[in-house]
């Protein structure tokens, strides 16, 4: 086949390899890119759409391999740059990613989607002023970006300017009336302000145009007094894959959060040698680790959260992290562990017993299991509006009951601050 250098294919060519990327058609189009290649080896606009084509298929290393090979030939593509930030970033590497953006940026000022998606990385590592800057000069630069007014709105959120959240959600409606993501959040601060029925009113909203929007669901069912066992697969992770990058700041400075140092001190009243091997359950970001580590002879952490995990990890206080699902670790895993601890974890799950009994006969040896709960005087267990669990002491009581659990310590206390009062927690220590 003819080999033309330095050229670009047509415009018709170059259409009908969009036309099959935007229809789907992935594999007929990277056999349509190898064609093309062949005789145009020098275009960078194709490894762009190689690149893009490959990341729709998750394959992200292929995909940056491309966009990588579209700057050599081309070093000032901003749009490529931009690309390779998103792989980056979707792979979990947001400093590498936020360079990429930068690179682009410096190619292109005025590139407003580059400003939206350094934004958005920016605010995943916790720089909510920065992420705030961007958001803001996408938006001089494209008044109508929708996108960019959600995701304004999202880092005002997260600092709790919920007003100004507010108006950047409706100014996303406004542009976008479908923006199911926008009616979502608007939804969490009415929620958050205990508007009940606007809160429900926009949740019921999201479910009209996504109406698989599991969280959606969760959060009427707890405004509405529907008591799952559960929450919805995916609803936990997504919380937390968002919160990961300001979640210490947020609990700690904001909520006086309590709960890692008064289980360790629970701990430390019943044992004063070493703790021995330690499994702590929904490890999150580390605290727990931070509190107990120095106890330990071996620490391990588990969360289904990657971005939190990679927060635990700076910590070096842990001897092994594992991404899991709590439920599937406790079922396929060796368990070999003298204490289990899960601090605000079992408010994420509504029914306990499934866990209760996989550490009890699962693990090798006895042991002792350490936990918080919202604490509530209700029978059972109860979905609060917040869309977390409360347990009351009577249904801890049958769990061990039932299973053979020994309580040794039960308290109550001030775990955390939430709006203007604050959470009443269990703290348990029980034996098995």
């Amino acid at each position: 086949m003819l080999r033309i250098l330095n050229e670009e294919p047509t415009d018709e060519q170059f259409q009908t390899l969009i036309n099959l990327y935007n229809g789907g058609a992935l594999d007929k189009a990277l056999e349509r890119v190898q064609m093309l290649l062949q005789q145009f080896p020098d275009s960078a606009r194709i490894y762009n759409v190689q690149g893009a084509i490959n990341a729709s298929l998750e394959n992200f290393d292929l995909a940056i391999q491309s966009y990588l090979e579209a700057v050599r030939i081309k070093p000032d593509y901003a749009q490529a740059y931009n690309n390779i930030g998103v792989s980056l970033r979707t792979c979990g590497q947001l400093e590498p990613a936020i360079q990429s953006y930068k690179q682009a940026l410096m190619i292109k000022p005025a590139y407003a989607q580059a400003l939206n998606n350094l934004g958005i990385a920016l605010q995943e590592n916790g720089e909510l002023e920065e992420a705030e800057r961007n958001f803001r000069k996408a938006l001089e630069i494209e008044p109508h970006y929708a996108e960019a007014y959600y995701n304004l709105g999202l880092a005002l959120q997260d600092k709790n300017n919920l007003e100004a959240a507010k108006f950047n959600y409706l100014k996303a409606l406004e542009i976008e009336p479908s923006y199911a993501e926008a009616h979502y959040n608007l939804g969490i601060i009415f929620l958050n302000e205990g508007e009940n029925a606007n809160a429900i009113m926009c949740l019921k909203n999201t479910l009209v145009f996504k109406e698989d929007s599991a969280e959606a669901r969760h959060l009427i069912n707890a405004l509405t007094g529907n008591t799952s066992n559960a929450p919805p697969a995916g609803y936990v992770e997504k919380l937390f894959d968002h919160y990961a990058g300001n979640f210490e700041k947020s609990l700690i400075d904001k909520l006086d959060y309590q709960t890692p140092r008064m289980l360790t001190e629970i701990i430390r009243e019943h044992s004063q040698s070493s703790l021995g091997s330690v499994l702590d359950l929904g490890c999150g970001t580390g605290l727990i680790g931070k509190e107990i580590g120095k106890y330990c002879t071996n620490l391990h952490g588990v969360d289904l959260s990657k971005p939190m995990l990679d927060q635990a990890k700076k910590k070096n206080t842990y001897d092994k992290l594992s991404h899991y699902n709590l439920a599937d670790f406790l079922s396929t895993e060796t368990l070999n562990f003298d204490y289990f601890i899960a601090a605000d974890v079992f408010v994420y799950i509504g029914e306990l017993l499934e866990i209760f009994r996989l550490i009890k006969f699962r693990n090798s040896k006895n042991g002792r299991l350490v936990f918080s709960t919202e604490h509530t005087e209700k029978d059972g267990y109860c979905l609060e509006n917040s869309g977390r669990y409360s347990h009351s002491r009577n249904y801890i009581d049958n769990l061990c009951r039932e299973l053979g659990y020994r309580i040794c310590h039960f308290s109550t206390s001030n775990i955390r601050k939430e709006k203007n009062g604050a959470i009443c927690g269990g703290l348990y220590l029980l034996e098995f």
